[in-house]
């Protein structure tokens, strides 16, 4: 696994700690807003669990009109629909033509809170193909621009696929929790629920956590103290990229610590 990214991961981890930590460079506008985002897959054996939070629809008697109940037969035989079809038929849950709809929106650079309500749907009918393209576009959100009830979608999507175990949802939990982020402030139930599925994760979701306090603009002492706890446990990671990232970063910490207290003459 090591071998798969050993330097280039560790010097992305390492450059961007250096922003954040302010070694010289200053932080990348926009970076502490959404969290750091790690340069690491997902687990690929969690990246596939889904979660289903809306049944959808099960079937095509369920639409109110033929022509939609024709629609959706041709779509389901593969047969081109247009998009104003596509749209009615993902508004009723379905969620085949919101991930087909989710693929024409993302060729044509539809607005990102767009793409999120339909691959939302997709996910939430326990389609987890929908999961990655709604976390990309939730990345190009901000807190006022989102509708109320589109947002509590997407919360509730990314929350019940981050709880069944989906390694790409808890990243998504921990990029969006956060002073200033689309979701606010992490909740300490949050962080205690976090840390209660990273048991099966390895240390993956302690670096995660780690990384993500250690990109904020001015982390404290308290936000250093935390990172170096989650650290040390992601450093006895029985996967390589985790424990070799997390003591590459306890190191910067060190060097910095030196750095920092060194006399000046």
């Amino acid at each position: 696994m090591l071998a798969l990214f050993p330097l280039s991961l560790i010097r992305r981890v390492t450059l961007v700690l250096c922003l954040g930590l302010g070694l010289g460079l200053g932080l990348a506008q926009g970076a502490a807003a959404q969290g750091l985002w790690l340069d690491m897959p997902p687990d690929p054996a969690r990246a596939t669990i889904s979660a289903t939070t809306d049944a959808g629809l099960r079937s095509t008697r369920q639409l109110p009109t033929a022509a939609l109940r024709a629609a959706r037969r041709a779509m389901l035989a593969g047969q081109w629909v247009d998009e104003a079809t596509l749209r009615a038929l993902a508004d009723r849950r379905d969620g085949t033509a919101a991930w087909n709809l989710v693929k024409r929106l993302r060729a044509q650079q539809a607005p990102a809170a767009e793409i999120a309500h339909y691959a939302a749907i997709t996910a939430g009918t326990g389609r987890v193909r929908g999961l990655a393209p709604m976390i990309a576009a939730m990345h190009r959100l901000t807190p006022d621009s989102v509708p109320p009830e589109d947002l509590r979608l997407l919360v509730n999507v990314l929350y019940a696929h981050a709880w069944a175990g989906n390694s790409l949802a808890m990243d998504g939990v921990i990029a969006f929790n956060g002073e200033g982020r689309l979701l606010g402030p992490m909740g300490a139930a949050t962080r205690t629920r976090l840390l209660q599925q990273g048991v099966r994760m390895d240390g993956r979701v302690e670096l995660r956590l780690a990384l993500d306090l250690l990109a904020r603009d001015t982390p404290g002492a308290a936000d250093l103290a935390t990172a170096r706890s989650y650290l040390t446990q992601a450093a006895g990671s029985k996967t390589l990229a985790v424990a070799a990232t997390a003591q590459n970063v306890i190191a910067l910490l060190d060097a910095r610590a030196v750095q920092t207290n060194a006399p000046r003459n």
